[in-house]
């Protein structure tokens, strides 16, 4: 067996000319640390996820059309680009999608200002032509194929910040009451048992 070993940076590994890049250059999220300064507590607690972090990542959910946090998490841990975008190295843990979902559904202080900031944020790529404010989807493939050329279908569909919103927030939901199902029938299960 023959090991080699590389010397590389997450940087080497990241395409210079990559949408993420440009996006990168073009937005600067440095207001986010002002806006969400008096959500973090100075002296307490463990080191909270950092703000512009959080923001980058509710914001490649919606330009990358990734319908849920544990799916961004998933997404973030297997793509060198969105980790590059989110400042992480190679090696370091992603944001836990349970983290992300509390903080943006169930603390009212910051589900507020980070849906604002979101709306900022998509708002501010629009304005820089980065995206259009609407979703496009298309049949795709990688692989070689015999089509028609007439057979190939763009559809575009209107869908700005609000609506991924709450796309996010039905997946949680349905995601909770499968869990309030699942321990109902624990429930029945083990009174059956006893």
């Amino acid at each position: 067996m023959q090991l080699k070993i590389h010397m590389v940076t997450i940087e080497d590994l990241m395409p210079q000319d990559h949408f993420l890049r440009k996006l990168e250059k073009a937005l600067d999220l440095s207001f986010v640390y002002e806006e969400t300064r008096h959500l973090y507590s100075q002296k307490y607690g463990r080191p909270p996820i950092d703000p512009v972090v959080l923001v980058k990542y509710l914001l490649v959910g919606f330009l990358y059309g990734i319908p849920s946090e544990r799916q961004i998490e998933k997404r973030i841990e297997t793509d060198i680009a969105l980790r590059w975008y989110l400042g992480l190295d190679l090696l370091d843990r992603v944001p836990d999608h349970s983290t992300i979902s509390q903080l943006r559904r169930r603390k009212p202080e910051f589900r507020n200002v980070f849906r604002r900031l979101f709306h900022v944020v998509v708002q501010q790529c629009i304005a820089e032509g980065l995206v259009t404010g609407k979703i496009v989807a298309t049949d795709s493939t990688h692989m070689k194929a015999n089509a028609s050329v007439s057979s190939e279908c763009l559809v575009e569909v209107q869908e700005g910040p609000e609506v991924y919103w709450e796309r996010l927030n039905q997946y949680e939901e349905q995601g909770l009451e499968k869990l309030k199902q699942l321990k109902r029938k624990r429930k029945r299960l083990t009174k059956q048992c006893t």
